[in-house]
């Protein structure tokens, strides 16, 4: 399954359609919602996703499809707050209420005419919409999303089946990869990519907006205009971040066949609040997710090791050499090597996954962590990659 996210252009007419389509999905979110939740607490019986359906027969108000994703979700909801608790999660996540604005997604799970998408989309209850199709629709579309950011612009995002596996010259090298704040990415070829840190830039302007949104009345208009304008930085801030790291998985594909990066706690570095939020700008997690699905898809390898040492121990002779975050420099009274550490690091990288060390077991990190690394999960099937 592959989605591609393209925007839609809608009159004032079909913007009011969409609006009311998706608050007519909210309240019956809600109203589902109450429903299984009295079920359980009256007469002890849990309603099931076919219950749900039940109660969803007959709506004219919305296509009957669209009603019965919305009585899904709620079952998918139940089932991910199961999960939680079985896996002894700290927060649950109970189903709750969906506050006005927090609801702003309609889906379709089945398309009738699936060769019409990529020329003309229609959408129940809505009409032929305006989508600006940047690029062509590969695989079988399944699935049909709108959506309407933060920013007020409208979305449209297609679900594709069968797509066939991208078409790069995959490398035939192989490489590892130091990930840093210095230097974004380091390489064992000691090649350096540093990452346009938008958050860091736009910050000026988006403290100023956030000064001036406390600043205005609850449900006023001034406050509707300027919580948009807040939304549109942080749109602006993603698109930057995604860009960049889509353009940077490519070109690292094309040279490299098989890369080898660290499998760092990146959930427990955050909480060193000195690194918190440059580690959020560079958004590490994003990147390594990103370049495994584009790997994956391609023909390409992605291989997480054991970071334990990977900035300590020297690259020539193997030998620890203790230094702090502050020293940027390596250099082994050993055997003399004295080469950038980040680059020290991605050769350790390189050794080790080659050697084929197994995944380490997580410990709590401190401030003595290191400012490279990746989520220790296993990288999420990443289903969306255009974005506007």
């Amino acid at each position: 399954m592959k989605a591609y996210k393209y925007r839609i252009h809608p009159t004032k007419k079909q913007a009011n359609k969409i609006d009311l389509q998706i608050e007519k999905g909210r309240l019956l979110y809600n109203k589902l919602l109450a429903l299984k939740k009295d079920a359980y607490k009256n007469k002890g019986v849990s309603l099931s996703r076919k219950d749900l359906y039940r109660q969803v027969k007959g709506n004219r108000e919305m296509h009957s499809q669209v009603s019965q994703n919305v009585a899904d979700r709620i079952d998918k909801a139940y089932k991910n707050f199961f999960a939680r608790i079985k896996r002894r999660e700290r927060k649950k996540g109970f189903p709750r209420f969906k506050k006005y604005g927090t609801y702003n997604s309609i889906t379709l799970p089945q398309i009738t005419n699936p060769s019409n998408i990529g020329k003309k989309t229609y959408f129940p209850k809505i009409g032929g919409l305006n989508v600006k199709y940047h690029r062509a629709i590969q695989g079988t579309p399944k699935t049909i999303t709108i959506k309407k950011a933060k920013s007020g612009k409208y979305f449209v995002t297609v679900s594709c089946d069968n797509v066939p596996k991208e078409r790069i010259t995959i490398g035939n090298g192989k490489v590892g990869i130091d990930l840093g704040l210095n230097h974004f990415i380091a390489t064992s070829k000691g090649e350096f990519f540093d990452h346009p840190k938008p958050m860091k830039q736009l910050s000026n302007q988006r403290k100023k907006l956030a000064k001036l949104f406390s600043k205005t009345k609850k449900r006023g208009n001034n406050r509707n205009k300027v919580r948009t304008k807040l939304a549109r930085i942080d749109e602006q801030i993603a698109n930057t971040r995604n860009d960049f790291s889509w353009k940077l998985c490519r070109k690292l594909l094309e040279k490299y066949g098989t890369i080898y990066l660290e499998n760092l706690n990146v959930k427990g570095m955050v909480k060193n609040h000195y690194l918190a939020k440059a580690i959020t700008d560079v958004s590490w997690n994003g990147f390594t997710n990103k370049l495994s699905f584009k790997a994956e898809s391609a023909g390409g390898k992605v291989v997480k090791v054991n970071p334990k040492n990977t900035s300590q121990k020297c690259s020539g002779c193997g030998e620890i050499v203790r230094k702090t975050l502050a020293v940027r420099t390596h250099k082994c009274s050993h055997c003399g090597l004295e080469i950038d550490r980040d680059i020290n690091a991605a050769r350790n990288i390189l050794s080790i996954g080659e050697i084929g060390q197994d995944l380490p077991k997580y410990k709590p990190v401190g401030d003595e962590a290191t400012t490279d690394g990746i989520s220790p999960k296993q990288a999420l099937s990443m289903k969306q990659e255009a974005l506007v």
